[in-house]
């Protein structure tokens, strides 16, 4: 299974340090991510337009046990019109044993 996820620098920086996602004080308690590389590409061009700050620099792709994943607690949601799974917290633990790697992608001008 491969999710889609944008980050920004530091959070890249923070998930290669520390080999998992994790929140951060005065973030979401949870992580988004989508189904599809078109559904990232479209948010983070929408991103752009709304000048999120900080902005998102990478695109990680990650690749996940899909049949471990069934065991960990998600939801399926919209998010800006497009497939997308969130991970609570209190989940992200589980989640992130199930990872088999993660590939950032940087983010080009042209999106």
């Amino acid at each position: 299974m491969v999710l889609y996820r944008a980050v920004s620098t530091a959070e890249k920086d923070d998930i290669q340090i520390h080999k998992q996602f994790r929140t951060q004080i005065n973030t979401l308690e949870a992580k988004q991510f989508f189904s599809s590389e078109v559904a990232v590409s479209e948010y983070v061009a929408a991103s752009v337009k709304r000048n999120f700050i900080p902005p998102y620099t990478y695109i990680l792709t990650v690749s996940i046990n899909e049949q471990c994943f069934l065991h960990v607690t998600h939801n399926r949601q919209e998010l800006d019109g497009h497939d997308a799974i969130s991970i609570d917290q209190q989940h992200l633990s589980l989640f992130n044993k199930f990872v088999i790697f993660i590939e950032p992608n940087v983010i080009e001008d042209s999106l």
